[in-house]
Formats: C-alpha cells, sequence, structure tokens
C-alpha cells in the first residue's frame, strides 16, 4: 500500500475555485490581481476560475478600480441572486427565519412565539409553514435556495442532525433534520447548535478578526456556548463541546433541567433568575417587581429583574450579582483552560446596560488564575435578534460539501 495518497487535479481545482470565491466574498469589490496575492495562485488561473464564475452567474462585474493614468483593472464582487439561504433560530420563546443572498443582504425575515414544544411534531409543523410563509415575503425561485440551517439549542448529533437532547426543551432523541426534511421537500435541510450558529455570526467575514482562539457564550433563557480555533468551530470528539451552561458551579444549587444539582444554567440564566424572583415575591418581600408584574408573580421574567435592578432595587440587584458571579466562576475555568483571545457573551441577558457586563467582568478577573489568559478580552457580543439565525445562513456557506447546489466547489 502507498504510503502517500496522490489527491485528485479535481479536488485541488475545486479547491481553489472554493477559495477564490470565499476570498471575493470577503473582499468583495477586488480585482483579479488581488486575488491571486490573497490566495496564492497565479494571476492566469486566477483569470480562469474567475471567467468559470461570471459564466455561471455566481459573480459579476463592480466596475473598475484605481485612479489616475493607465488601464484601470476589472473588479468582481459576489451577486446576491444566485444563491439562496435559509437560516432558523429555534429558540425558547422565539423561532426566527431569515433568507440572505450569497452576498449576505437579508431578503426576508420572520418571527413567531415558540408553543407547542411539548409536542415536537405539532412544533415542527408549525415551524416548516412559518419558513414557507417566510419564502413567499419574496419573490425568489425555490430553485435558487441552497438549503436550510436549523440552530437548535442542545446536544445535536452531528452525522445525522438528530436532537440527543435539549435541556431547555424538553427534548430526547427527536430526528430533527430528518422530520424538517420530510416537511420541506425539496430543500435540504441540516440542523446545528445554535451557539455555534452564534459564534459564526461573531466570526463572520467582513469582521476580519485576526483572533486565534475565541469563546462565544449565550445567555438566555438557557446557557450555552461555542468555540472557534484558528477560525474553525471546534465541536470535541463527540461533537457536543460547548456545554458551559452545564459546568457545576454550585453542587448545592437548584435541579438543573439536565438532571444535576448547580450547573451554571440553573442557577444564572434567565430562566433561573425569573424563577428565582417568583420565589422571593411569593414569600412576600418588598420589591419593585411586585409592581411591575401587575401582582401576577408567574408573569416574572428576567427582564422584569433587570428592570428593576436598574431602578436600585435591593432585591433585584442581588439576583443580578449573584448570576453574574456564578457567570464570572464558568468563565474563569474556561479562561483557565483555554485561554482565549476574546470572550464574545451575547443573548438576550446582554441587552440589559453595561452594569451585568461589568459585574461579570469583575467576578472573572477575581476568580481566574493568576497571570492565566492575561491577554483574553471579554466584550459583548452582536445584538441583534437575528445573529443566530443568520449565522445559520453562513454555517450552509461552511459546511457545503452537504447541499447538492454547492457540490461543484468540493
Amino acid at each position: 500500500m502507498a504510503k502517500y495518497l496522490s489527491v485528485h487535479k479535481k479536488y485541488i481545482g475545486n479547491m481553489n475555485k472554493r477559495n477564490v470565491l470565499n476570498c471575493i466574498r470577503e473582499n468583495q469589490p477586488i480585482n483579479r490581481s488581488a486575488i491571486a496575492q490573497m490566495v496564492g495562485l497565479s494571476t492566469p488561473a486566477v483569470m480562469a476560475i474567475t471567467e468559470e464564475l461570471l459564466k455561471m452567474k455566481i459573480i459579476c462585474s463592480a466596475g473598475k478600480g484605481g485612479s489616475g493614468v493607465g488601464k484601470h483593472p476589472e473588479l468582481l464582487s459576489v451577486r446576491g441572486d444566485h444563491f439562496r439561504y435559509i437560516g432558523v433560530d429555534v429558540g425558547r420563546v422565539n423561532s426566527r427565519v431569515v433568507i440572505t443572498g450569497q452576498d449576505g443582504e437579508i431578503l426576508a425575515s420572520s418571527k413567531c412565539p415558540t408553543k407547542g414544544i411539548e409536542e415536537p411534531l405539532h412544533y415542527l409543523d408549525s415551524l416548516s409553514e412559518q419558513i414557507k410563509r417566510t419564502i413567499k415575503q419574496t419573490d425568489i425561485d425555490w430553485e435558487t435556495i441552497v438549503g436550510v440551517c436549523v440552530a437548535m439549542p442542545g446536544l445535536i448529533e452531528e452525522e445525522t442532525g438528530t436532537v440527543i437532547f435539549s435541556p431547555d426543551f424538553g427534548w430526547k432523541d427527536i430526528p430533527l433534520q430528518k422530520l424538517m426534511q420530510e416537511r420541506l421537500e425539496p430543500l435540504q435541510v441540516m440542523v446545528e447548535n445554535a451557539n455555534r450558529a452564534q459564534a459564526r455570526w461573531e466570526t463572520r467575514p467582513e469582521r476580519k478578526n485576526k483572533e486565534s482562539t475565541i469563546f462565544c457564550i449565550g445567555l438566555g433563557y438557557g446557557i450555552g456556548s461555542a468555540i472557534i480555533s484558528n477560525g474553525e468551530l471546534y465541536y470535541g470528539s463527540s461533537g457536543t463541546s460547548g456545554e458551559i451552561g452545564h459546568i457545576i458551579v454550585n453542587p448545592n444549587g437548584a435541579v438543573c433541567l439536565c438532571g444535576n444539582n448547580g450547573c451554571l444554567e440553573a442557577v444564572a440564566s434567565g430562566r433561573a433568575i425569573a424563577e428565582q424572583a417568583r420565589q422571593i415575591v411569593k414569600f412576600g418581600h418588598d420589591t419593585i417587581l411586585c409592581r411591575l408584574c401587575g401582582g401576577d408573580i408567574e408573569s416574572i421574567t428576567a427582564k422584569m429583574v433587570f428592570e428593576a435592578a436598574a431602578l436600585q432595587d435591593e432585591v433585584a440587584i442581588k439576583l443580578i450579582d449573584q448570576a453574574a458571579k456564578y457567570i464570572g466562576v464558568a468563565l474563569a475555568t474556561a479562561i483557565n483552560m483555554l485561554d482565549p483571545d476574546t470572550i464574545y457573551l451575547c443573548g438576550g441577558m446582554m441587552k440589559n446596560g453595561d452594569d451585568f457586563l461589568e459585574r461579570i467582568k469583575k467576578y472573572t478577573r477575581e476568580r481566574q488564575m493568576h497571570l492565566a489568559g492575561r491577554h483574553v478580552v471579554i466584550c459583548r457580543g452582536s445584538r441583534n435578534d437575528l445573529n443566530v439565525a443568520c449565522g445559520a445562513t453562513l454555517m450552509i456557506q461552511d459546511l457545503g460539501w452537504k447541499f447538492e447546489a454547492l457540490s461543484f466547489l468540493y
């Protein structure tokens, strides 16, 4: 048996084609000479590839570049109308759908309350109808849709798109990809973890991130995370990396939806903060929350707690501070282990002003090992509600070999 394996010219050619297309998308408008320098190909090779992409109507001319005398080179851009991507954010409160073009432009979006999750089949019927309604908002041709990426919280089996376990939804062994594929034929469907989609958005091409290791944490109804190392998502040996929400930060803490006691999610998530506040109000403590909930204790949300804290309510401030402390413990653990360049804090809980962020930073610094992670930057992530769904569309492009429409690049 040969010690070294040869690589077929076809695969090398497709890789070069993919690199050229990605280079144009990330740096458009750009001329052929600049593309050649960036991707390490000769100018004639780039000319041949770009001519093919022009004939396929994937890219287009964007005019002439440069100034002054002499011939100005042609600039190239990606056409937004050739490929369409659908990203779906399956949140515990709302389901969001977004359709983007090849150039990243958002063509349509929708939001619906997440209902009926106790009955997965009923919920997926509703979700598939939402996706179809969103497509109908546009005049796009279904044949231009590359596929659908459903971003779902929980443990996802990478090969099959099965939800192994989603504590927030109470789902176990749900073949989500298969079920959605049946409902959306002929569109191709893939399922990914929602935190990875969020992380993919935080490292989108136009941001031109220089960091080698990025840790992205979603702080919302639940808590999850994703790791990006050298531009690639880190999945782990079984595809279940990033479950920071289930690091135990208080062994004597509340029971988590996963079954353990004192997980970060059980003591510091939006769901946990709201439940802690309800219990306090039930015991008759004097707090602004009584007024904000209008006497309906069960309607208390984490958002109300943050609103009460902003009004200097002592009960709310203590709850927020306690959550920040537990999150700081978890981040210090992550820093000691990973030594990342940047930690992005994302999700609904990060839409409540700077005080919460500063408390998290303070408790993280107090608990991280001396000199460990001394270069790490902790910052707020993007706050647009469509970020997870948009990140899902980028994951389709990253995992293009799974989709028939992009097979010519692989």
